[in-house]
């Protein structure tokens, strides 16, 4: 029988296609149901960073997240074992116990002296002298007579700790000898800078408390003693009134005066955002405003009455425990960070089943927030998502192009990129060192950090994202560089460097990429192909027939592998799929399975031209580039695609086929800019509404 031919297959396809695209997009559109769904590790350390101010990530020792539709932030299989419950309840102690101090005690006033024997920091021409007193005892002085080099001279006491923000007094016991006319001046200076100059005019037998009151910010700091007018009296030759003197004995540092609240450290300013005794309030007054404060971040959204009366409950009954304030505190917090409301991102289901609603301002920004940075929203988007501004003309476009160049958005580079470009496999990765010797921890670190460089370049200068698929840069150090053959670059940092040849270009052609597809000691052109055709063309193969052999190890081959894998495609039940992913992989044979170029393969000349199904041919890496770069159309959609599930946290699904297409059509429309394609799929309906649940 007649079979149609290839075009006329494709034609009639595209018109079906075409058709109920037109259809389905024609009518309301379905934005999909996000499911209820549970912060993932790297979404809550940097959560409890930005809420708590802690340094370190306390859901390291979590069970690890489990992935879907090639993300582990999607809803359908984030689950909740009991452990986890237990890992949450250790972390909110370890999380609070680091944030809070153990004692909140206001600082007492305090008096501490110096004795010149405890001075060990004193400068040019200053000495220490031992006399006896009157009753006979050995004392220390220290006298200031003839200048330094800088026409000063100074003693220091080096790191003073002002254990709190308040007025200090500073005494220093002195005295001074008369010389030209003046008496010497004594300079008492903080951090080198001058607080007060102090005339000194105590006889030597009579030294006096000479004193200054100042306000000083709490921590390590410099007070100097300075003797600002040394004088010699050239013509004199008695030596007692040649010079001008300056002498001390003692130095006193008293304060905070009147004693001051305890400073808090970063975690306790975030979460304690005031105190009792601090203002007029009331400790009831205080602990409602923390607890509300806290717990509209860690909800984000507006917190209801009731939930803030039971959480003033808790603090209640911890206090009336006899708990002091910074312990009974922590217990209505614990659990606040143990609540469903913070360790899930919950969204209003619509009233009626199946039915769509806008998701409100804050439900945006928290969407906006995991989406760029994997952490809650920031003060900006929580003022707007008050004031129900998020949405105003020109509004979202410039909180997305502020969050892309805000140091936070490594977090996309780190999860959306680490994923989507499966470099968080490299550490788990194990080359042969027999068949790559140059293999080591330095060439495995170097290839995830350039990839992770050149993704945030884009990300940060706003590149169109064709330079995924071609370019004639990269970032390089000194290791990398030497991998690549690559000269004169030196040292370890890793900088854009213009590559010197169309061998690389764009990050199918980086090591990261090429070891990732390749096999413990050799490459694999089916991986390198089936990589491209999912992760840039979006046109996954169907899943390998059963019962295939796999190629031998690469010294049991004859021949290169190219022709091993000719061989191969000769099964019927092959070549069918091979024909769409080998040529794919040969494209780029020039690359071993680490990335590094090579002309050979089992000494014989690499063969690195393919022909597409399509019937497009190429030779060479720097051709499937120029072919993939021909097929932009399909690289928009794919990582739109990619982006809207990450962005969503679900698995895009048929009726998302016409929010891609137009989310691919206003990034082309737009030049391709990386911001273009965020904000396009941000300002799409399947971020912005949601179907409430159908039924079954």
């Amino acid at each position: 029988k007649l079979q149609p031919t290839k075009d006329e297959k494709e034609t009639f396809l595209n018109s079906v296609i075409t058709t109920l695209t037109k259809v389905d997009c024609g009518l309301v559109k379905d934005p999909g149901r996000v499911t209820l769904r549970r912060l993932n590790r790297a979404e809550y350390n940097n959560t409890i960073r930005d809420l708590c101010g802690v340094d370190f990530k306390p859901a390291a020792d979590f069970p690890a997240d489990e992935s879907g539709y090639g993300f582990d932030n999607i809803g359908d299989v984030l689950s909740v074992q009991p452990i986890l419950i237990e890992k949450y309840m250790a972390a909110a102690d370890k999380i609070l116990d680091s944030a809070i101090p153990p004692s909140l005690a206001r600082i007492k006033q305090e008096k501490q002296q110096y004795k010149p024997q405890n001075i060990n920091a004193v400068f040019p021409r200053s000495a220490k002298i031992r006399e006896k007193n009157a009753r006979g005892r050995e004392i220390q002085r220290i006298v200031f007579t003839k200048p330094g080099a800088g026409g000063n001279v100074e003693c220091r006491l080096d790191k003073f700790n002002f254990p709190a923000d308040g007025d200090y007094v500073v005494r220093v016991k002195a005295w001074g000898t008369k010389v030209g006319g003046e008496f010497p001046k004594m300079s008492i200076r903080l951090d080198l800078k001058e607080l007060e100059s102090v005339q000194v005019d105590a006889p030597e037998n009579k030294p006096q408390y000479y004193e200054i009151r100042t306000p000083v910010k709490s921590g390590e700091r410099m007070l100097s003693i300075v003797f600002a007018n040394p004088y010699t009296d050239v013509d004199e030759t008695d030596a007692k009134k040649k010079y001008r003197t300056l002498g001390f004995d003692l130095i006193e540092i008293e304060g905070p005066m009147g004693g001051a609240p305890r400073p808090l450290g970063s975690g306790a300013q975030k979460i304690l955002v005031t105190l009792p005794g601090n203002s007029t309030a009331s400790k009831k007054e205080a602990v409602r405003k923390i607890l509300s404060a806290f717990a509209e971040k860690a909800f984000r959204r507006p917190v209801a009455s009731s939930e803030l009366t039971r959480l003033e409950k808790l603090y209640d009954l911890a206090e009336s425990k006899g708990e002091p304030f910074e312990q009974a505190i922590r217990l209505p917090l614990k659990a606040v960070l143990c609540s469903p409301n913070f360790l899930f991102r919950i969204e209003d289901d619509p009233k009626a089943p199946a039915t769509v609603r806008t998701i409100s301002d804050y439900e945006l920004a928290t969407r906006l927030s995991y989406f760029l940075w994997s952490t809650m929203p920031d003060d900006e988007l929580f003022r707007l998502a008050e004031k129900g501004e998020l949405r105003q003309p020109g509004v979202l476009a410039a909180q997305v192009k502020r969050m892309l160049k805000d140091p936070k958005s490594v977090a996309l580079v780190e999860n959306f990129a680490g994923q989507w470009l499966q470099l968080r496999m490299i550490p788990t990765l194990s080359p042969d060192k027999g068949t790559f010797p140059q293999w080591d921890e330095s060439l495995q670190a170097g290839m995830v950090k350039e990839t992770e460089a050149y993704f945030e370049y884009v990300v940060k200068e706003d590149r169109s994202v064709m330079d995924f698929l071609d370019s004639n840069y990269s970032f390089l150090n000194d290791r990398m560089a030497r991998h690549y053959g690559v000269a004169g670059i030196r040292g370890s940092n890793f900088r854009k460097v213009t590559l010197p040849d169309h061998r690389r270009g764009g990050i199918i052609t980086q090591a990261s990429i090429l070891t990732v597809t390749s096999n413990p000691t050799r490459t694999s052109p089916v991986k390198r192909g089936k990589w491209i055709l999912e992760n840039i063309l979006d046109t996954p193969p169907p899943p390998p027939a059963p019962d295939v052999p796999v190629l031998p190890p690469t010294k049991e081959l004859k021949g290169t592998l190219r022709q091993q894998m000719e061989q191969h495609r000769a099964n019927p039940s092959c070549a069918v799929c091979h024909a769409k992913l080998d040529p794919l992989g040969f494209g780029l044979e020039n690359f071993d399975g680490i990335g590094g170029w090579r002309e050979t393969d089992n000494k014989q000349k690499i063969d690195a031209s393919g022909v597409l199904p399509d019937g497009k041919s190429f030779n060479g890496p720097a051709e499937l580039r120029k072919i993939l770069l021909g097929k932009a159309d399909q690289f928009r959609y794919c990582l739109a695609d990619k982006l809207l599930t990450y962005g969503l946290g679900r698995g895009t699904e048929y009726y998302d086929k016409c929010a891609i297409d137009q989310i691919a059509a206003k990034s082309k429309k737009s030049g391709d800019k990386f911001s273009a394609l965020v904000l396009s799929v941000v300002e799409s309906d399947a971020f912005q509404k949601r179907r409430g649940k159908r039924s079954e």
